[in-house]
C-alpha cells in the first residue's frame, strides 16, 4: 500500500498464528508453507501454553524463505499474553510452560467428571484421540468436541460449562497478566496484550499502569474480531490512547486457526491483518530488554 508522501508500507506479518499444538488445525510446517503461499514474510506461531511447534516452525521458515518469529500465547487470570522472540530453547522456560499447561489439563480433567455426573458421556481419552498428536488439550478441545456430538454450538456452549457461573466450571491455577509478563520478559521475550477487547478489565486505567510497570512493551489493536467481541470504535480508541500514553508497539495478526475452530465473531483468515515490517523491527529492537 503507497501512503500520501510516496513511503510503502509492506504488511507482510502475521503476528498471531496457532497450530496444532494447541488449538490450530495444522501442523506448524504446514501452517509456515501456507504463509509462504500468501506472500507472508514475517510469521510468529504463538500456539496457547506451547512453545512444541515453534522449532519444527523455524526449520521449514527457513526453506521456505519465512521469518519465523518464536512466539506463544499464555493463558493468564484476566485475559491472555503474547510473548515474541521469547528463548524457546531455554529447558527453564519449557519447564514454566509445562506447569501451566498441566494446570490447565487437570482442569479439563475435572470438568469432564462433573459433564459426566451429568450424563455427558465424554472421556479425556477420546479428547487425545480426536485432535491427533497434541497433548496440550485446552478448554476449548472439550467444547468443540461436544459440539461435534450435537450438544449445540460452540459460542453457547463455552458460557455454559467453562465460563465461571457455568454448570461445570471448574477453577484453574494460572498466573495473573502481570506473572506472565513478568515470565516472559525473565526469558527474553517481549510481551503483548492479546485481544485486550475479549478482558476488559484489562483495559482499566490502573491495570494498564500495573501491566507496563511489570514490563508490558506491547498491545494487540486486531486480530479479526468484530464488534460483537467488544472490539468497536471506542475500545480501539482507547487502546491507541494507552499505546501513546506508555510507548506501547500496537500488534495484529489474524489468530489464524484453520476451519476446526470456526469463529463466527470475524475473520480469523491467514494473512488478513497483518502487521507491516516496521512493527517486527520494533519488537525485536526491545527483545531482551
Amino acid at each position: 500500500m503507497r501512503t500520501g508522501d510516496g513511503e510503502i508500507k509492506m504488511k507482510n506479518a502475521d503476528l498471531h498464528v496457532h497450530s496444532y499444538y494447541s488449538d490450530g488445525d495444522f501442523p506448524p510446517g504446514e501452517v509456515v508453507r501456507k504463509a509462504k503461499r500468501l506472500g507472508i514474510k514475517y510469521l510468529a506461531l504463538a500456539d496457547h501454553n506451547s512453545i512444541d511447534g515453534v522449532a519444527e516452525a523455524v526449520r521449514e521458515g527457513r526453506k521456505q524463505g519465512v521469518v519465523v518469529i518464536p512466539a506463544i500465547e499464555i493463558k493468564a487470570e484476566e485475559n491472555e499474553v503474547l510473548g515474541y522472540f521469547i528463548d524457546y530453547k531455554d529447558k527453564n522456560f519449557g519447564g514454566e510452560i509445562k506447569k501451566i499447561q498441566n494446570n490447565i489439563i487437570r482442569r479439563v480433567k475435572k470438568i469432564i467428571k462433573k459433564m459426566n455426573k451429568k450424563g455427558i458421556k465424554i472421556t479425556f481419552s477420546e479428547l487425545l484421540e480426536e485432535y491427533g498428536p497434541n497433548k496440550n488439550i485446552i478448554e476449548i478441545h472439550l467444547i468443540l468436541s461436544l459440539g461435534k456430538r450435537g450438544f449445540g454450538k460452540v459460542g453457547d456452549l463455552w458460557p455454559r460449562y467453562i465460563k465461571e457461573g457455568g454448570e461445570t466450571y471448574v477453577p484453574v491455577k494460572i498466573p495473573s497478566v502481570i506473572d506472565a509478563i513478568k515470565l516472559i520478559k525473565r526469558y527474553r521475550g517481549v510481551p503483548v496484550l492479546a485481544h485486550p477487547w475479549l478482558g476488559r478489565t484489562v483495559l482499566e486505567p490502573e491495570n494498564m499502569r500495573n501491566y507496563v510497570k511489570a514490563g508490558l512493551k506491547g498491545i494487540e489493536i486486531s486480530n479479526g474480531d468484530k464488534a460483537r467481541m467488544g472490539r468497536d470504535e471506542k475500545t480501539i480508541a482507547l487502546i491507541k490512547y494507552y499505546a501513546k500514553k506508555y510507548g506501547l508497539i500496537m500488534t495484529s495478526g489474524s489468530d489464524f486457526h484453520g476451519p476446526l475452530l470456526t469463529k463466527d465473531s470475524g475473520t480469523h483468515i491467514l494473512g488478513k491483518n497483518n502487521c507491516d515490517e516496521k512493527t517486527v523491527e520494533k519488537l525485536e529492537k526491545i527483545k531482551g530488554k
